[in-house]
């Protein structure tokens, strides 16, 4: 009996699972998708040149990102603490937004170098992976004030 009940049982969670995988195939993947679709459209050795950039430049912001965390976790134990100091509190923010600007910064140079090397018709396709609207992974903040 329990070996007649158990194949049906298994058969029914693979066809689930292989339902819910298509269902859900390609979604989440968001603007990263779109960017590689956008990109595979370029030439190889120029969507080399892009990556390869973009690589330099993200590891030359590394010390950035890791100082940001730093700071993040520092304003979160200011937020946490028993009594809260507003003035340290706003400095950690000032630094922290110092460091993001100077990450987009050298992202935004690199971009320029890359774009020179490119034709108007790759650059046409290279701005069409610039979002219009900064957005941190599609989450926006809840609105507190209309």
């Amino acid at each position: 009996m329990r070996k007649s009940l158990s194949v049906p049982v298994m058969v029914i969670a693979v066809i689930s699972i292989c339902l819910t995988a298509y269902a859900f195939e390609g979604k989440g993947r968001g603007d990263r998708s779109l960017k590689q679709d956008l990109l595979s459209q370029l030439p190889p050795e120029k969507e080399m040149l892009f990556h390869q950039t973009m690589r330099a430049a993200r590891e030359e912001t590394a010390e950035n990102r890791g100082e940001i965390k730093k700071l993040k976790e520092e304003m979160a134990d200011i937020l946490t603490a028993p009594v809260f100091d507003e003035k340290l509190f706003l400095e950690k923010k000032t630094s922290m937004q110092i460091l993001r600007q100077k990450d987009r910064q050298a992202i935004d140079e690199r971009l320029a170098r890359v774009a020179t090397q490119l034709s108007q018709e790759e650059r046409i396709i290279l701005a069409k992976m610039i979002p219009q609207k900064h957005r941190q992974h599609k989450r926006h903040a809840p609105r507190l004030y209309k």
